[in-house]
């Protein structure tokens, strides 16, 4: 079962939104301001004032055919209608554009991300990539390996074994069992209460040994090693705190029970863990 997520030295966890990084990056009027500016964001931006003059000579027209004045004809008013819903549905793109979307201001210094192609003030992306993660906040394209705050001291382990898992018993050659061991510990400043002890655990879980759990085994491994499997928290089963427990990358800790009781069958749960690991940049 997951954990809390972890947090970084900034306070900061995986799940921290744009909103959230904006008060550490230029809103010091804290939720009320974010809030406030991510209001604003989701209104349509303030026509030009050219535009709304324009809009307005469709019904000057209108009126003028009505006392019979004459040098405009319906063409130009089908025109002039068609130039303006043009020029209305076309500014908005642009600004968007020009805006980035970490400060929700003109790109100063702009810097272009090479993977996704979205841009942003170079000040403003930098500081997300270090404060956040390295993942572009716009499409969630990763750029380079996102590190966990997972104790140092852990290792990992795994052996064979003949048994079968409920719904693998005709495709598989057994059942992959993986320890993971975490002795007590000093939490450090990328944890909840650096200076203060933490309490280790071991933990098993199981996956089929076929090519797809095989293949799960690797990424978990690699996972395991970027300190992303475990954090330190409180324990969802227990209540204690200072505990080190799972980070939002889901273990099948029991053989059987089913997915209520994190045992299997479980048709879904190695595309689900795969998901999870593939949002944490491991592929």
């Amino acid at each position: 079962m997951a954990g809390p997520p972890a947090r970084n030295k900034y306070g900061f966890d995986s799940t921290s939104t744009l909103s959230t990084f904006r008060k550490l990056l230029r809103f010091p009027g804290g939720k009320d301001s974010a809030s406030k500016l991510a209001t604003q964001t989701r209104r349509a931006p303030s026509p030009d004032p050219k535009d709304t003059v324009t809009r307005l000579e469709p019904r000057r027209l209108a009126r003028s055919f009505s006392h019979g004045a004459t040098g405009y004809s319906h063409l130009s008013r089908t025109q002039s209608l068609s130039t303006n819903a043009e020029q209305i549905k076309e500014t908005p793109k642009q600004e968007e554009l020009d805006r980035c979307a970490i400060c929700l201001d003109d790109c100063t210094e702009p810097k272009r991300l090479d993977k996704c192609g979205h841009t942003f003030c170079k000040e403003c992306i930098d500081q997300y990539f270090q404060a956040i993660k390295p993942q572009c906040p716009c499409c969630f394209t990763i750029y380079g390996d996102i590190r966990g705050n997972q104790p140092e001291n852990g290792r990992m382990v795994h052996i064979i074994t003949r048994h079968h898992l409920p719904g693998f018993e005709r495709n598989s050659n057994g059942t992959i069992q993986i320890t993971y061991t975490f002795p007590d510990g000093i939490q450090d400043e990328r944890h909840p209460s650096p200076g203060q002890r933490y309490h280790g655990t071991q933990r098993t879980a199981y996956l089929p040994d076929n090519k797809e759990g095989r293949h799960i085994l690797k990424l978990l491994e690699k996972a395991f090693k970027l300190r992303q499997v475990f954090t330190i928290g409180q324990s969802r089963t227990t209540g204690r705190e200072n505990m080190v427990t799972w980070n939002d990358i889901h273990h099948k800790t029991s053989y059987k029970g089913g997915s209520e009781n994190f045992g299997y069958p479980d048709k879904t749960y190695l595309n689900r863990v795969r998901q999870e690991l593939a949002a944490k940049g491991i592929e």
